[in-house]
């Protein structure tokens, strides 16, 4: 009787890790038809006529590309999958995660907002920007409101992926460039130390069950700032949270995408996002050379990170703000071209609608070189 229940468990469990890869198998074969793709977040003009949406698709389509990743609800999700069928364009829905700007469910749980080695509460302090109202993963509330959401995006027929975005922390330091823009306490903004205001992650909760691990209140720690185990004990909570959206994806019978700082290092570092453990189908990057005061090899090496921390059989698709090569139509191309070199399966645009025609054709361009 014991070898038989023993057999049955074996077999439960071989079945369970078949499915589970077969599934992972599956999403990736659906950019495996190409050798290299171009798509982009945004979508066409929703107050255009439909005809004129179409037609916008349809050069893009033309142009090589294959994937929208649009920010809208349900409903709007729904219309861009059959106006996009018409010519082979998928749609992915861009969802935003622990960032969750004025909702008000959220604003009504309290509880649930990230904190900073201040005590201060996401709900109330804008760090950066008045937008940025982050969740943390350490509130059992936040992470079922998060799910809620990916789920609902998730149940939606004929989907790319949910596409998650801010599943991180609140920036604990900007690129360089990016520093610039903010003052601070009546100067310039210079983060060359973790400035308690943006070191988040202190959350009751938090601090509670580090605690229980490793017997002291972070707070106590002499170098809290930089202690190895209280930031990998925080990216933590993210990673679980991302594979517990993941396998609701799957659940639904979608694939689960997320848009990540530039490279695995950096992401730790900057955002405390260590996304290189995560278990995503499609990974997008976003490497926007001029937020780090990078030149055209940031984009290279960046991408070569990436794909070298990632497990075999996920993608990467090299993201790229269209605006930072302004009419420098050489650099566009050549940004290309060091995505498709270090490995990239494939670029992603940030806009789709701030591509030019002069753009289109060197993506039409090098998506017959690319795929012949």
């Amino acid at each position: 009787m014991k070898r038989l229940i023993l057999l049955l468990l074996i077999t439960t469990l071989t079945t369970t890790l078949w499915a589970q890869t077969s599934v992972n198998e599956n999403y990736s074969s659906k950019y495996n038809q190409k050798k290299f793709y171009f798509s982009g977040w945004g979508e066409p003009n929703k107050n255009a006529t439909k005809e004129e949406q179409l037609e916008t698709l349809k050069k893009w389509s033309e142009a090589g590309i294959t994937d929208l990743l649009p920010s809208v609800g349900v409903e709007r999700l729904k219309e861009l999958i059959d106006l996009g069928s018409n010519y082979d364009v998928k749609i992915h829905a861009w969802h935003w995660m622990m960032n969750v700007g004025g909702s008000e469910e959220c604003r009504e749980n309290p509880e649930w907002y990230s904190v900073n080695a201040l005590g201060q509460s996401c709900r109330d302090f804008h760090p950066y920007v008045n937008y940025y109202n982050f969740l943390s993963p350490f509130s059992e509330g936040a992470r079922e409101y998060i799910k809620k959401g990916v789920r609902e995006k998730a149940q939606i027929e004929g989907l790319a992926s949910v596409h998650f975005d801010y599943i991180r922390y609140v920036d604990v330091i900007l690129g360089n460039n990016l520093q610039k823009k903010y003052p601070y306490k009546g100067g310039k903004l210079k983060q060359d130390r973790i400035l308690d205001e943006y070191d988040f992650g202190y959350h009751p909760n938090a601090r509670r069950q580090y605690k229980d691990i490793f017997g002291i209140d972070p707070m106590e720690l002499e170098d809290r700032a930089e202690n190895p185990a209280w930031q990998q004990f925080r990216m933590n909570a993210i990673t679980s949270l991302v594979n517990e959206c993941v396998e609701i994806c799957h659940e639904e019978g979608t694939a689960a995408s997320a848009a990540v700082f530039p490279f695995p290092q950096l992401a730790r570092e900057y955002v405390r996002q260590d996304w290189a453990h995560w278990n995503l189908d499609y990974f997008f990057p976003m490497i926007y050379k001029k937020d780090h005061d990078g030149n055209m090899g940031w984009v290279g090496f960046a991408t070569k990170e990436g794909v070298r921390d990632m497990e075999e059989g996920k993608h990467l698709f090299t993201g790229i703000l269209v605006g930072d090569y302004g009419d420098n139509l050489e650099d566009f191309e050549k940004a290309i071209h060091l995505a498709h070199d270090n490995g990239a399966r494939g670029i992603t645009f940030f806009t789709i609608n701030s591509l030019t025609d002069k753009h289109l054709e060197i993506i039409k361009k090098y998506n017959k070189k690319f795929n012949q």
